[in-house]
């Protein structure tokens, strides 16, 4: 049975009438008869832009997160409604103080970019289930929660302004052991779906290679958070790891950045694609 993969939220819309972009990512995943949604976006335009691309949330059962943040959770209460017991899957840092140091009008500051709802209020109005998990687990027939990932200090996301709040009041570097992926078996070969992939792309595929034995991945989907590489050498290293596991699809999304989408696509040509608001694939 196919496979079949939709983005419904993402930083642009494609060409379908009516679609709206965010700085956000989900997408849905359709496989042995079960829907599966993979993050919820900032939360502006889930609700709508699943309306258009007729997806229907009382169908999904099951949710999976990426990492705790804003831009990735804020769609969560539109996702679970009409309380149904839908299972989110997470891994337990996902509700973490989560902060960005930023630059603001008021100077330098920390600014909350966390899950924006009580997960009390998750449970007890819209009837969410909280599955919490750490290691490599299949969720569904064939779909894999990657758990945490090794960092290997060559291909880490090197990105000091995200961090989160200890229980004393500091700001550490978020070390993101909440950073999930998705391994997707399909009719074509494994596919990787990526929400920001802040443990570093690489150190994913290498990761869910030890843990499954694949040598080739078919594709690989989402936010690869490659915009943090400027063009040269760093950032054509990791494109050598993607060729050198067959990879047949690059897919981007979200956090990639223009520039760094501009290399895949000189790097794969056809076997790149932009994957934002209605892109859907089917394997």
């Amino acid at each position: 049975m196919s496979t079949k993969i939709t983005i419904l939220c993402e930083n642009t819309a494609g060409a379908m009438f009516g679609l709206i972009g965010e700085h956000g990512f989900s997408a849905l995943i359709e496989k042995d008869g079960e829907k599966i949604l993979f993050d919820t976006g900032q939360g502006f335009t889930l609700k709508h832009n699943a309306s258009i691309l007729g997806v229907d949330f009382k169908e999904i059962n099951k949710i999976v997160i990426s990492h705790g943040h804003y831009d990735h959770t804020g769609g969560l209460i539109d996702a679970l409604y009409p309380p149904r017991g839908a299972k989110v899957y997470l891994h337990p840092d996902c509700f973490g103080a989560k902060y960005a140091k930023l630059n603001t009008p008021k100077g330098c500051d920390y600014v909350y970019i966390g899950i924006k709802f009580k997960k009390q209020i998750l449970e007890d109005s819209l009837k969410a289930e909280f599955v919490y998990l750490k290691e490599f687990t299949e969720i569904s027939n064939g779909i894999y929660f990657s758990g945490e990932v090794p960092k290997e200090e060559k291909f880490a996301i090197k990105d000091t302004r995200l961090v989160v709040r200890t229980d004393d009041g500091k700001y550490i570097e978020d070390p993101f052991n909440d950073d999930i992926s998705l391994l997707i078996e399909t009719d074509k070969g494994p596919v990787v779906l990526l929400g920001c992939a802040h443990s570093g792309v690489v150190n994913i595929l290498r990761y869910l290679s030890k843990k499954t034995g694949h040598k080739k991945f078919y594709g690989v989907i989402g936010g690869t958070h490659l915009g943090f590489f400027p063009p040269g050498e760093e950032l054509n290293n990791i494109l050598d790891e993607l060729e050198r596991f067959s990879v047949e699809l690059v897919a981007v999304s979200h956090c990639t950045g223009p520039v760094a989408a501009s290399h895949c696509y000189m790097r794969f040509k056809e076997r790149f694609e932009f994957a934002n608001v209605g892109w859907s694939k089917e394997f």
